[in-house]
Formats: structure tokens, sequence, C-alpha cells
């Protein structure tokens, strides 16, 4: 059973880590809105929506197909066929696609089950190659980038949480996220500058700052969102056996 202490450390670097996490994987698949409090869309909402003409036509989500494998589970499909027929179902933005694009994404959209997956790497693949265009594949070379970013930094993450002193590895994540000002400017201010504390912060003091980070994110003192993260990662963190 941990200490009240070590508990409500691990819980402080959880709930900067659900936030820093969130906030990564929104900028790296660019499939929820700029702002920090804004939901992410749902896996009906039309993939490749949010851009403005030609080739970039809803470009913004090709997110939801990058993130599959060629062995992705059924569910991961399921969703990607949902997200294919949510675009079809938008001629407004559908139009707006490369024509090899409409065509594979109608195909996934009346795919039979056992092909949905197929049928949704074969997007992954095609617009990665270039075979949707030049505008796509730069998007989705971004995209994919961004990703393998995000999920480094989620690793760093886990490290910190499972680490008997997480204060440093945590330093190391807001070192990170200060690193990347695109991502970092769409953070409340408040948060960036606890963030900007925790990075130059002494050894001595890094449990301090996360803890403030913690009882910031708890209180809503960082907006609705990351406070329901925060209530929602203590629950767990609290029933999880300490490293």
């Amino acid at each position: 059973m941990p200490s009240k202490k070590s508990l409500k450390t691990r819980i402080g670097i959880g709930a900067a880590a659900v936030l820093a996490a969130g906030a990564m994987a929104t900028v790296g698949v660019g499939i929820a809105s700029a702002s920090p409090s804004a939901p992410a869309p749902s896996a009906t909402e039309a993939p490749f929506s949010g851009a403005k003409t030609g080739a970039h036509a809803g470009a913004g989500n090709l997110g939801a197909f990058l993130r599959l494998k060629a062995d992705s589970p059924q569910a991961a499909g399921d969703r990607a066929a949902k997200a294919a027929t949510a675009a079809v179902n938008r001629p407004e933005v559908f139009s707006k696609l490369p024509s090899a694009l409409q065509a594979d994404l109608t195909a996934l959209k009346n795919a039979a089950p056992a092909d949905r997956v197929k049928d949704a790497y074969k997007i992954k693949t095609t617009a990665l190659s270039g075979g949707y265009g030049a505008g796509i594949q730069k998007r989705a070379v971004h995209i994919q980038k961004s990703a393998t970013a995000g999920a480094g930094l989620r690793q760093e993450l886990r490290n910190a949480l499972t680490s008997a002193n997480p204060g440093a590895g945590m330093q190391k994540v807001a070192d990170q996220l200060v690193s990347h000002p695109k991502l970092f400017a769409k953070l409340p201010a408040n948060l960036q500058t606890d963030l900007k504390t925790l990075k130059a912060a002494a050894p001595a003091d890094l449990d301090t700052q996360a803890n403030k980070i913690k009882d910031t994110a708890l209180n809503g003192g960082y907006g609705a969102k990351i406070q329901n993260a925060a209530q929602a990662l203590e629950k767990k963190t609290a029933t999880t056996p300490a490293a």
C-alpha cells in the first residue's frame, strides 16, 4: 500500500501526464480543434474534414486512418468504416477529395466486416506513398512523425508514473513540451507557466511543483476537461499499487 505522500506525488505527476499526452495526441494526429478544451471528434465524424479546397481538402483527419496497422483488431476497422461512411455522406467535403481517395473511402464504407481493416490500412499506405497526391502525402507524413513523437512522450510519461522518483521524468516531459512551441501555445496559459516552472525547478522542488499541477488540475484551474481527466486518473491511481 503506497504512503499518502507517494500516492499524492504519483497522482500529481499523472494529472499533468494526462494533459500533456492528450495535448500531444491532439496536435500529432490533427483530429481536434486548436482549443485545448475542445473534445476530440468521434469515429462518426467525417475523416479529412477541416481543409478548404484542393488536394488538402479535409486532410486534417488523416489520423483516423494513420493509427491503423495491418493487424489492427476488428473494432479498429469498424471505426474506420464508420469514419469513411461519414465522409461519403458529406458531399461538400467528399467532392473535394482526390478521386482515388473517394473510391477507397467508398470501398471501405461498403466493405464486408472482415475486409475493413485491410481496406482502411490501404488508405493509410496510399496516403503515405503519395497515391492521393503530394499534398495529402505531405500531411500524412507530418502526422505520422508527430504521432511517433507523441508515442515517445507518452512512454516518458509512463516511465515517470512508475518511477520511485517521478519528478525528474516529468521534468523531462515538461522540457519536451516547452520545446514544441506550436503545441505548447495551445495549452492553458497557467499550465504553460506551471510547466515552465517544473522545467526549471531544482531537484528538491520537483515534487512540490508536481503537486501544484495536480491540485490545480483537480480544482478546475486548467479547465473542465482537464479537471475531469485528473479526477478520473486520481481514482484509477488510488487503486494501483506503487511500483
